[in-house]
Order: structure tokens, then C-alpha cells, then sequence
């Protein structure tokens, strides 16, 4: 398959997912997770789920702790929403991207404040 192909396939895992944990989990550190991404190997027997996930560093790791241990219910799941040839193994982890960005707007606002007082 090509990777137009894998990239639906992608898309289509990760909306299934988004669903399943909207609608066949009832643990509370399932509740404000959103899944942002999923990523394929390029045999289709592999993905990386990234979620975010609110709360501290701690909650959060619990979170996907509890992720990463429900996977089999969630690759069951997925196999009845989505009826694939074969479902992949899911590895959830942690999306860092929004922190990412939070931080270089936080640098790039810093400095933009330090050049605003040089020329003050």
C-alpha cells in the first residue's frame, strides 16, 4: 500500500479510537485524554497512539500507564469499529507537541520583551 493509503488507514484508527474512548470507557483517566495522532509501521502490525492528556506530569503518567495496560481492549475494540485484515499492536504515548509550542511561545514572547526594553 501506498503511503496515501497508510495515511487514511491512520486517520481511520485514530477517529475509531477517539470514539471508543469517548464511548466504551467509563475509568476516569480514559475521560480527558484526546488522541491526537496515530502512526503505522509500514507492515501495518505496529502503532504508536499519541494522546494528550490533562493533569500533572504524575496524573499523566498514570494515564498512559493505564492506557498502555487496557491495550488489549482497546485493539478488541478497534477490531469491531474498524474490521481491519489484521489490527496492530497499540503503543500509546504521551503527545508533547502543544507543550512544545507552548514553550517556544513563552521563549520567543520572552524575547520579544527583552528586545521591546533595549530600544525603550
Amino acid at each position: 500500500m501506498g503511503s496515501k493509503a497508510k495515511r487514511r488507514k491512520e486517520e481511520e484508527y485514530k477517529r475509531a479510537l477517539a470514539r471508543i474512548i469517548d464511548e466504551n470507557t467509563r475509568d476516569r483517566k480514559f475521560e480527558f485524554a484526546t488522541v491526537t495522532d496515530v502512526e503505522l509501521t509500514e507492515d501495518f502490525k505496529y502503532a504508536d497512539v499519541y494522546i494528550d492528556l490533562i493533569g500533572s506530569e504524575k496524573e499523566k503518567q498514570k494515564s498512559l500507564q493505564k492506557f498502555n495496560d487496557e491495550e488489549g481492549f482497546f485493539r478488541t475494540n478497534l477490531a469491531h469499529e474498524v474490521n481491519p485484515r489484521f489490527t496492530p499492536e497499540l503503543d500509546f504515548k504521551i503527545d508533547r507537541g502543544l507543550e512544545r509550542l507552548n514553550k517556544i511561545e513563552e521563549i520567543l514572547e520572552k524575547d520579544k520583551e527583552a528586545d521591546e526594553d533595549e530600544t525603550s
